[in-house]
């Protein structure tokens, strides 16, 4: 009886309530976030740079196999890697001059290949990948192409020599025998000379037929038989704005947001309560102002320590600290306004679904997959993602990039209206909710 009585009271029901939404909500924002991989990479932009103009046939045969939608083709290299750089573009094939009279001349060449690293770690795992697939597919087809040449070449020479001493033995034997027609009667030398010339013909005939033959039987086995024997084509990965090995630093930038915004989410929380304790004294609208005001400050201060932490741990340059401080406390301070915005409505117990919003920006934030990849509403949920203009901009400052001054000037439009989405909240929300644990009984 006491069992039942406890297991029926609210608590219980509560958590048996949230064990499934939490179960069936987050699975579902995981399992369709994810289905972006890797199905969706073909979304991805591509460039083939063929700075060769012998090699339109194998600038076309590039393009067809690429399995990407957006494939650009050009001649300029130098505006192929700034839009690399700049994330225009994720990977860049490249034809280098003189490669079909390389191959020709039989010397060794390269196709290269440029891949930014400064990415996710699926796109950047994704383009090697496809980088030494295609190279190796080229390096065969040249082998090949090269290798059936020069064996077609040298046994075609052996084939010549033994059909010239042919026709040696065939002129000697001619020769032999206008002697003896000159030698026999007159009467007999008409029917001899014909008899000489169509067996000549003859000859002839059958000298050029067997070797007909046997170079179409040389062709044929050499095609048929040849191996690739060395490395005509090399594979040339270039790797743009390197990043260390290991998982561990590609996912670094994803790492650090995503810690920084789950302290927001339990800071909200606890500057929730203090925001209505004051709001008794001072106020609502003067409560919310210092709220804001404190946020920012904990941004500041909280950011600058963990920032300091993240060069540390990571070894990376000291000049480095100012931009990652930047990021992380625009981030934050977002990133406490867009947990305020439930929380002001519905109380504390808005962290529930605030916890809903932290688990979208886990995909939406582009941490794991590019943008470009995302499915519809993702896509929409990255520009209200305050970890999306984190993650990105600490892909910029930690391994290179474009400037992040648009990315923040973006995150501080973000901050402006979700701050005064909170100034509105707060000016109809006159009664602040306050969730009494004991009521959950």
């Amino acid at each position: 009886m006491k069992l039942k009585k406890f297991l029926f009271s609210r608590g219980p029901i509560l958590s048996l309530i949230v064990a499934i939404l939490f179960g069936v909500f987050v699975f579902m924002i995981y399992y369709s976030g994810y289905h972006a991989m890797p199905t969706n990479l073909d979304q991805l932009s591509v460039t083939v740079v063929n700075q060769d103009k012998a090699s339109q046939k194998l600038q076309g045969q590039l393009k067809s196999a690429l399995p990407f939608d957006h494939v650009k083709t050009t001649e300029n290299l130098s505006q192929a890697k700034k839009d690399l750089n700049d994330r225009k573009t994720n990977f860049i094939v490249a034809i280098p001059d003189n490669f079909q009279a390389n191959i020709k001349q039989n010397k060794s060449t390269a196709l290269n290949f440029y891949i930014n690293e400064s990415m996710q770690t699926s796109v950047v795992s994704s383009m090697r990948t496809i980088a030494k697939t295609i190279g190796a597919n080229v390096n065969q087809q040249v082998i090949v192409q090269k290798g059936q040449t020069m064996l077609t070449e040298s046994q075609l020479g052996i084939l010549q020599k033994s059909v010239a001493t042919q026709k040696s033995a065939l002129e000697k034997e001619v020769a032999a025998g206008k002697q003896t027609i000159a030698a026999a009667p007159a009467a007999s030398q008409p029917a001899l000379s014909a008899q000489l010339q169509q067996k000549t013909q003859a000859g002839t005939q059958k000298i050029q037929s067997t070797a007909n033959t046997q170079e179409s039987a040389i062709k044929q086995k050499v095609a048929q038989t040849y191996k690739p024997v060395s490395n005509s084509v090399k594979t040339k990965i270039h790797r743009v704005n390197k990043v260390k090995s290991g998982m561990n630093n590609s996912m670094a930038p994803f790492i650090a947001n995503l810690a920084i915004y789950l302290g927001s989410l339990i800071g909200v929380l606890v500057l929730y309560g203090t925001y209505v304790k004051f709001a008794k004294q001072f106020g609502r609208f003067q409560s919310f102002g210092l709220l804001e005001v404190t946020m920012a400050i904990l941004a500041i201060v909280s950011t600058s320590i963990v920032s300091a932490s993240i060069v540390w741990s990571m070894g990376l340059a000291g000049s480095k600290f100012v931009g990652l401080w930047i990021n992380h406390s625009l981030m934050l301070f977002a990133a406490y306004n867009l947990n305020a915005v439930l929380v002001l409505i519905l109380g504390q117990v808005a962290t529930t679904l605030n916890i809903f919003l932290t688990m979208i920006q886990v995909v939406a934030g582009a941490g794991t997959l590019p943008v470009a990849s995302l499915n519809g509403f993702f896509t929409v949920a990255h520009y209200v993602s305050p970890i999306y203009y984190g993650v990105m901009s600490d892909f910029n400052t930690m391994y290179g990039g474009p400037s992040s001054t648009s990315l923040l000037l973006q995150l501080g439009l973000l901050i402006v209206g979700l701050i005064v989405v909170n100034l509105i909240i707060v000016t109809f929300r006159k009664k602040q909710p306050m969730l009494q644990l004991e009521s959950l009984s």
